[in-house]
């Protein structure tokens, strides 16, 4: 039978589905809501990676810091190299320089290899610039790369922005005050690093930390070696940079353990720079020592 109302009919479907569809208000509530939630969560999912790239950081610390003790117990107790002058040192002479090498006597990185076994773990996984190894024009620094057989390794490389850093990319600096050339004067006597036995609190004093890197013309670097607040207030920003774990940044100390410690100010609130030795003594009171001859370590 058909509808004697088919206008009524067609008016009533209409008027159903006009009420199901979203108002321009209702809209723009939900996109409210939404953006508030955004608001909220985006920031503590970046909290949360930023937190898990931290432990895997600390995680590459302990590694470095097990095969540290390691290589100082086959060692006679004395630590890998964490000085220029020891591998940048022709043995024969005892004269350091870019240009000189110590066949065989390698940085901390290339010494710890056979017990740690992964170069991987030098990179921390929030450092966008690893520039340990970017000292160009330094066959010092070549030389121990292609001495030690690296993977993509050449002579001629240290003249190549980031060539070195792509062989061996390095976030952390070792404290080049445990070789004994920073206090013990120049001479083949510099070469030797500390041994535990000459280190009053092995388990405070440092012998790595995040550092980050400075970028010119496109090569970044840094240096294996390194000390609390270099450079701090000039236009040397790698320790600074280094403080990327939540405003910290996780440490080696000479007995193999590993650590993450919020930094101090690199500023005063006037905005002047805090200078290098002031930086090294906020470190100290947290336990964090850096020259084993010094008197005011902990």
């Amino acid at each position: 039978m058909l509808n004697p109302y088919p206008q009524r009919r067609f008016a009533a479907v209409c008027g159903a589905q006009a009420r199901r569809a979203f108002t321009l208000i209702e809209l723009l509530v939900v996109i409210a809501i939404i953006a508030i939630l955004e608001a909220i969560l985006f920031p503590v999912f970046a909290q949360a990676r930023e937190k898990a790239r931290q432990t895997v950081c600390l995680s590459n610390c302990k590694q470095i810091g097990t095969g540290v003790a390691m290589y100082t117990q086959d060692y006679d107790e004395i630590l890998p190299a964490t000085g220029w002058q020891g591998p940048c040192t022709l043995a024969s002479t005892g004269v350091m320089a870019d240009a000189n090498v110590n066949t065989g006597y390698y940085a901390f990185p290339i010494a710890v290899q056979p017990y740690v076994k992964n170069y991987g773990v030098f990179r921390c996984p929030d450092d966008p610039n690893p520039g340990g190894w970017g000292k160009t024009g330094s066959v010092c620094y070549e030389s121990q790369l292609t001495s030690a057989g690296l993977p993509g390794a050449y002579v001629g490389m240290s003249s190549v922005p980031n060539a070195m850093n792509n062989v061996l990319p390095l976030s952390y600096a070792a404290n080049y005050f445990l070789c004994q050339g920073y206090t013990q004067g120049g001479g083949q006597s510099s070469l030797h690093m500390f041994g535990l036995a000459a280190i009053a609190r092995p388990s405070n004093m440092y012998y790595l930390a995040d550092v980050g890197s400075n970028v010119t013309g496109g090569n970044a670097f840094a240096g294996w070696y390194l000390a609390p607040g270099y450079g701090n207030g000039t236009t040397d920003a790698r320790w600074a940079k280094g403080g990327r774990h939540s405003g910290g940044r996780n440490w080696i100390f000479c007995d193999g353990h590993a650590k993450w410690y919020k930094d101090p100010a690199y500023q005063t609130s006037t905005g002047a720079y805090v200078s290098q030795g002031t930086i090294t003594n906020e470190y100290i009171a947290m336990g964090i020592n850096t020259d084993p001859t010094a008197t005011t370590s902990l």
